[in-house]
């Protein structure tokens, strides 16, 4: 069983759950993320698991049952709670600040389907491996995860790019290539102030960007990114001259004299700086590895070879990140 795992969105816990569990809360406009958080899976689900975490201070301290402290294995206190229609599987712990509950949740329709004893099995998986995170760690925990839902983003941005190559799509090539220029170049900013800072501190303000905060533009990237060094004054004019081009694709192809050809060309320009950048990219994660600084730089060996088990967890990534279902990668 391939397990991914899974934050919090507040940084309180993290727990593994199958990598071909779907986070439900994520899928639906009208659905806060807020607990309950809920999981399933992609195909053929016959229930449902959901994590719930809340305040100590608000909900009150049960005196029989005791505080157990963070970052340690869970002493889970397990109960039924069944009626006619649902049958569910309660757990729950006092751990450090907060009162962390999950539940299993099948019809009374599905009790003696195959699957039901799987799914009950893959929860008691996911709450053994549930750890609630220090209370002054979870900001940096936060921002571990925005690096896991950039890097993720990144690499299911290579599906799209890929069908676009194949299908000569040249405007979605342009669109979807400076899109991961610029994503090397954010991850390359974050990695060489840590470097030149000796920190380990994630600047999540390079690498998400809300519905309601203010982001930062591609300009300002290359900007920052030659004067950090990370480009040449050359690559900077090349990323700039691109750019321009590909605005003018973007919202004058029709009202313009721009040609068919040009996109083309424009798109294989894109495609052939890209690599450029990602070398560098690359150079500056070398770096830190040497230096023992940063994201690479504690105990990180890079493995030229793809596990089985990590091609699966990228799978998941994408699957969570596409949402559409010709684009979605079999687990098992």
């Amino acid at each position: 069983m391939t397990l991914k795992h899974w934050n919090e969105p507040t940084g309180i816990f993290i727990v593994n759950i199958p990598a071909d569990w779907q986070y439900k809360n994520m899928v639906f406009d009208d659905v806060e993320e807020k607990s309950p958080y809920s999981f399933e899976s992609y195909e053929n689900s016959v229930g449902c698991f959901q994590l719930s975490c809340y305040p100590l201070s608000e909900r009150g301290v049960n005196p029989n049952f005791p505080i157990q402290k963070s970052n340690s294995k869970i002493e889970w206190f397990e109960s039924r709670m069944d009626d006619q229609d649902f049958y569910v599987y309660l757990w729950h712990a006092q751990v450090e600040d907060q009162l962390i509950m999950a539940k299993c949740i099948y019809s009374s329709s599905h009790k003696k389907h195959p699957k039901v004893n799987e799914l009950i099995s893959n929860v008691r998986r996911s709450i053994d491996s549930l750890r609630v995170i220090p209370i002054d760690d979870r900001s940096y925990a936060v921002s571990l995860d925005k690096y896991d839902n950039f890097i993720g983003s990144l690499a299911s941005s290579y599906d799209i790019s890929e069908r676009a190559l194949e299908s000569k799509s040249y405007i979605e090539v342009i669109s979807i290539v400076s899109n991961q220029i610029d994503a090397f170049l954010r991850i390359s900013i974050v990695l060489k102030k840590q470097l030149e800072q000796r920190t380990q501190d994630i600047e999540v303000k390079y690498l998400f960007q809300a519905d309601n905060q203010r982001g930062i533009s591609e300009r300002v990237i290359y900007s920052e990114s030659k004067l950090l060094g990370i480009i040449t004054e050359e690559l900077f004019e090349e990323l700039n001259l691109l750019y321009n081009m590909r605005n003018r694709v973007i919202h004058r192809y029709i009202i313009s004299y721009i040609k068919t050809n040009d996109i083309a060309e424009t798109a294989l320009k894109y495609l052939l700086l890209s690599e450029k950048i990602r070398v560098i990219l690359k150079s500056i994660e070398d770096d830190q590895i040497k230096a023992e600084i940063g994201i690479y730089g504690t105990g990180y060996l890079r493995n030229p070879e793809i596990t089985i088990e990590e091609q699966r967890i990228f799978f998941a990534m994408a699957n969570d990140k596409h949402l559409i279902n010709h684009l979605q990668r079999k687990i098992k």
